[in-house]
């Protein structure tokens, strides 16, 4: 961060930190800003010693939210103002931006370290924005939630179980179902090793999505079909095949950042339990990054919540997270 600092210096000479002294600030930092660097144009836009125009913060609140996005979703965010088709309200954008000033982290669930290994999970994706794993379809809102919980007309397979089948002379399990009635608006666990016929069908608790969830870059809330199985068939899905980077050409700009990847529940419309997976939990506990609040993002997109709902870490012993409610963050102790 001590050459954003020092830009800094240099900048505030005149009096006055104005907007374009912002973009020299993020230039200064390089393609990739750090959590550090990140943090000091944040301070910077609050400092006392010099003034400080509306432009000049609105301009650090811009760069913030695009920071460390790929060339794609820049444009995207940009001119559509969030990904796929979906429409992210303003408290949600005001909320994304602020978090991302105060150091959340935008990052490529693809990003591997020295040896290789997965830096925020160890999972693959590979599946693109297709049938079951649309935008429209995973994505989570108050509404769709509620619009689930009201229709109790809707008839579909649910999950209830597995059976051994022969075919072409191989034997292997699928999934059984049932027909059933009636919408839920529930988030909850599902998982098998079976084929799935059927991945529209619902989960064993008659739930459309499962509680593998994440954030995309631009706000928005996803979680996996309850099938947990794309059209390929090829993975079971995991939180990383939400970003729905894969290795086909023609969706090359479909790939995305994420904020989050954990676990969330909801029961009858209601946010019941939220928790970040294993890495990215000990990234944030170890305090390399922030994370956007997942309590403060379900309050800006009008969610329901449990009044005892608290946010956890997934697969460490790190402790808990702290909620920093002002900067809209998580952070270590």
């Amino acid at each position: 961060a001590a050459t954003v600092e020092r830009a800094l210096d240099e900048l505030v000479k005149d009096g006055e930190l104005s907007a374009a002294d912002v973009d020299a600030l993020f230039a200064a930092a390089g393609d990739t800003v750090s959590k550090a660097e990140m943090l000091v144009v944040r301070d910077a836009v609050a400092g006392t010693t010099y003034t400080v125009p509306a432009a000049a913060t609105e301009r650090a609140l811009e760069l913030a939210t695009v920071a460390n996005l790929l060339r794609p979703e820049v444009r995207e965010l940009m001119t559509r103002g969030g990904y796929g088709g979906n429409v992210v309200p303003a408290k949600v954008r005001a909320l994304l931006a602020k978090a991302r000033l105060n150091g959340a982290a935008a990052f490529d669930v693809r990003e591997t370290d020295a040896s290789g290994e997965g830096v925020w999970n160890p999972y693959p994706t590979t599946t693109p924005p297709t049938e079951n794993m649309t935008f429209q379809h995973t994505v989570v809102t108050p509404d769709r939630l509620a619009a689930d919980l009201a229709n109790t007309t809707v008839e579909y397979n649910a999950i209830t179980g597995v059976e051994s089948v022969t075919s072409g002379g191989q034997t292997f399990e699928q999934v059984t179902y049932a027909k059933r009635r009636g919408g839920t608006g529930n988030i909850v666990a599902q998982y098998d090793e079976a084929f799935h016929p059927d991945i529209f069908a619902r989960g064993s608790s008659n739930q459309i999505w499962a509680s593998n969830c994440g954030f995309l870059s631009d706000g928005t809330i996803h979680c996996l079909p309850a099938a947990r199985r794309s059209e390929l068939q090829d993975l079971i899905l995991t939180n990383p095949h939400l970003s729905r980077c894969s290795d086909f050409a023609q969706f090359a700009d479909d790939c995305h950042t994420m904020l989050y990847i954990g676990h969330i529940t909801a029961s009858a419309g209601v946010i019941t339990s939220v928790e970040f997976s294993g890495r990215l939990s000990k990234e944030i506990a170890r305090g390399r990054i922030n994370a956007i609040d997942p309590i403060a993002l379900f309050q800006a997109w009008g969610f329901k919540t449990s009044p005892s709902l608290t946010i956890q870490y997934g697969n460490t012993s790190d402790g808990r997270p702290v909620r920093d409610v002002d900067g809209g963050v998580v952070r270590a102790p």
